[in-house]
């Protein structure tokens, strides 16, 4: 996983507005499940990854 990408990027690459990716983060959102597999891709890991 890349830990030197900031939300910025990461929309970038995702195509997800950093505003979403924020209230995600924060957990204020469950996040799409379009969302993690773009997420995922993005970061070169699993969407088992990201699940708890």
């Amino acid at each position: 996983m890349d830990a030197d990408l900031t939300q910025e990027k990461l929309a970038e690459r995702t195509g997800i507005s950093r505003t979403t990716l924020q209230s995600i983060e924060a957990g204020r959102n469950d996040p799409k499940l379009s969302h993690l597999l773009l997420i995922a891709t993005a970061v070169g890991v699993s969407i088992h990854d990201l699940l708890p």
